[in-house]
């Protein structure tokens, strides 16, 4: 008579082997001596849980009276050997972005020049200055080497630099009009309601303002502020005012807003700081005929007379994730004073790499370092073209059973920068027999090496505009593997 389901569950349970008849298959010889015993171990009994689990909630049986101990034994090690292979797959690896998305946030956001890739090798061969004075021997700042960088290069009177440009913000508010505020009669941040922006991650304007301890003042309306708004909400707990790029979308039609002049000579009047959060990082190139992107620039809101001024690292800066903060002297001793600029330091990689690419931006456009940002958005149309024919010929030689056309595209520029901008590149779509769409771009993204890419009117494709070097043969080689498992 066949078990009850409850009945069959117990008594596999009691099938289920002991911790140390897993650890003792010959199927896990080979990860042991790999892996740290104890790793393999919390793997072994993570599983056997999770069959317990599983059980207990009526999973399905193997036939009317379950599979045998040796049976449960083998899967067991199996589903062990599964899981340590998907820790080891969980790791970051490279991807090819055939996106169209320059600075791709998931992907990494900004790529580094052949500069910053140097400087992050050779801090990870080295010892390196991160925290010495070599001249006198003594501690220092880890800004230290990037403040006279960025002096140069802005004309501010003083920098520095935390881990991302949210870490910016928060120092900002919390040491100059938080909870670490000179005075904490003087709290409150007047910013429009058109600024309030939210960004990816949910990063939120109004709630990075409440757990720095301001206090919010909005004023003006979604789509339309003044300076007079700004005007009528001071009152001597006014300690800031804010002004936020919305670098992720914009507002068309009926609208209106406080220029950051405005802002600043209000500031000046009132005696109240000003400061800019711009966002990008936009450096806009020397030269007559220079092309600039409708982007605010960093020497801009200088000028512009505001009196902080944050931005990131990694955007249209083209350097690492990093936060980067200019202002008064004053004010930047202030935010070095506060416990949480210490909690929010960047590492060796980041001042290495930074370094770098600031180094660069002093630079010539004609003496700079290959590759990176700059780099990518130089390729013209002839370029991006003759890239996108190579890679439809290295993939029609490597996959002759499927199909692939060239077509016009557009990519972005990414990371909430320049949202309405489109950057003119071309794509190669890809049409494999018997595979859906959907089914081939799952199939690339979790291959080896992975492959990022989108799709047109329902069929898959590649853009062609955020390739680099050696990419056509990795996406060749990786559509290769499918064709030859289908």
């Amino acid at each position: 008579m066949k078990q009850s389901e409850s009945g069959a569950s117990s008594e596999l349970l009691r099938r289920l082997p002991q911790v140390d008849s897993v650890l003792a298959s010959p199927r896990l010889a080979p990860a042991l001596s790999s892996y740290r015993r104890d790793v393999v171990l919390r793997q072994v009994r993570a599983e056997l849980q999770q069959m317990r689990e599983s059980l207990r909630r009526g999973a399905d049986l193997l036939g009317p009276d379950g599979p045998s101990e040796d049976f449960l034994l083998e899967e067991t090690a199996l589903a062990v050997l599964e899981r340590l292979a998907r820790l080891e797959g969980s790791c970051l690896r490279p991807v090819v972005n055939g996106s169209g998305v320059l600075i791709h946030t998931n992907l990494g956001r900004a790529l580094p020049c052949a500069a910053a890739q140097e400087a992050l090798s050779s801090a990870a061969r080295a010892y390196c200055n991160l925290e010495m004075d070599l001249h006198s021997g003594e501690r220092t700042r880890r800004d230290v080497t990037l403040e006279p960088l960025l002096q140069a290069l802005s004309g501010a009177e003083a920098a520095t630099v935390v881990n991302n440009n949210a870490a910016a913000v928060l120092l900002v508010l919390h040491a100059l009009a938080g909870h670490n505020a000179p005075d904490p009669a003087r709290r409150e941040v007047i910013a429009s309601r058109g600024e309030l922006v939210e960004i990816g991650g949910s990063y939120r304007v109004p709630d990075m303002l409440r757990s720095s301890g301001c206090v919010l003042v909005e004023v003006g309306t979604t789509n339309r502020t003044r300076i007079s708004d700004y005007e009528k909400a001071i009152t001597p707990a006014t300690a800031m005012l804010l002004k936020t790029h919305p670098s992720n979308y914009r507002i068309h039609g009926f609208t209106e807003e406080a220029s950051l002049e405005q802002l600043a000579a209000l500031g000046r009047r009132s005696g109240i700081p000003v400061y800019f959060d711009m966002g990008s990082g936009y450096l806009a190139p020397e030269g007559r005929h220079a092309v600039r992107l409708p982007e605010p620039d960093i020497l801009g809101a200088l000028e512009a007379g505001a009196d902080i001024v944050s931005f990131s690292g990694d955007k249209l800066l083209g350097g690492p994730q990093a936060g980067i903060v200019l202002a008064s002297s004053a004010l930047i001793r202030r935010l070095r004073s506060d416990p949480l600029w210490r909690c929010l330091r960047i590492d060796k990689f980041t001042a290495s790499a930074l370094a770098a690419v600031l180094l660069e931006q002093m630079r010539r456009p004609e003496q700079r370092s290959p590759g990176g940002l700059a780099e990518q958005l130089s390729a013209d149309n002839a370029a991006l073209r003759s890239r996108a024919d190579e890679l439809a010929a290295q993939l029609a030689a490597a996959c002759p059973g499927w199909s692939f056309a060239v077509l016009e595209a557009a990519g972005s520029y990414g990371g909430g920068s320049l949202p309405e901008e489109e950057l003119p590149s071309f794509a190669v779509t890809v049409q494999a027999p018997g595979l859906e769409a959907g089914e081939l771009e799952q199939r690339l993204r979790r291959g080896q090496p992975a492959v990022a890419g989108g799709f047109i009117r329902g069929s898959y494709c590649i853009n062609v505009l955020a390739l680099l070097p050696g990419d056509g043969e990795r996406i060749a080689a990786a559509c290769q593997a499918i064709a030859q498992q289908s």
